[in-house]
């Protein structure tokens, strides 16, 4: 037969072993004030310095975004502001050629003679307009990012020479010091600026997504 347990037996016990571990310890009074202090002086210690370190975090993260603000509004916008603007200009231009060369061609298969009077003030228009809108606006350019060199983030920076060499061939056909079969010959095209073009509105893009999220 199992013996039954006997409560009062493990209470007392329980009760001696509790006594003993009280004893081992020897928790005076004077030890329980000991550690209040400590606590009372630890505490707020270790509350100031995780409040110290959330707020380098916010200034860190502030400091971005302060950073982030002034490369859209200084850097990106403005560059990507006069390409757009160009673009436009040069698309509505082609559009404009394409339609003439197709009322030309209607025409002469109509048995309509030609005048070539359009066409000439077409050209001297777009040259106009490449002298007095365009290549400011290329100078413009150049000039925001050589002022803003240390907004630029590395990958843009990568673009930088691009830039200065298809401004400096434009600027040396408009002063005549390059024959234009030279410039045909160097492949100088906008077409080599398309990159940077996608840098820009890849880079501004990112940066707006990381601004507004952090809004």
């Amino acid at each position: 037969m199992f013996e039954p347990i006997r409560l009062c037996s493990v209470y007392s016990e329980s009760k001696g072993e509790l006594i003993a571990m009280e004893n081992n310890l020897n928790i005076t009074p004077d030890i329980i004030e000991a550690i209040k202090f400590v606590v009372a002086v630890v505490a707020p210690f270790l509350a100031g310095w995780f409040g110290l370190k959330y707020g380098l975090i916010q200034i860190k993260e502030e400091r971005r975004l302060t950073f982030v603000e002034k490369q859209l509004s200084e850097f990106y916008s403005p560059l990507l502001g006069l390409h757009k603007e160009i673009r436009a200009k040069s698309e509505l231009r082609v559009k404009i050629e394409e339609a003439g060369g197709k009322l030309w061609n209607e025409g002469v298969a109509a048995g309509l003679p030609p005048s070539i009077e359009p066409t000439e003030k077409e050209i001297a228009y777009n040259n106009k307009q490449l002298r007095d809108e365009f290549l400011p606006m290329y100078r413009e350019m150049l000039a925001i990012f050589r002022k803003g060199y240390w907004l630029a983030e590395p990958e843009t920076r990568n673009f930088y020479a691009d830039l200065v060499e298809y401004v400096e061939g434009w600027t040396r056909w408009e002063a005549g010091g390059v024959p234009p079969a030279v410039m045909q010959k160097i492949g100088h095209t906008e077409e080599k600026l398309r990159p940077f073009y996608n840098e820009l509105t890849e880079r501004t893009d990112v940066l707006r997504k990381e601004l507004a999220q952090k809004n």
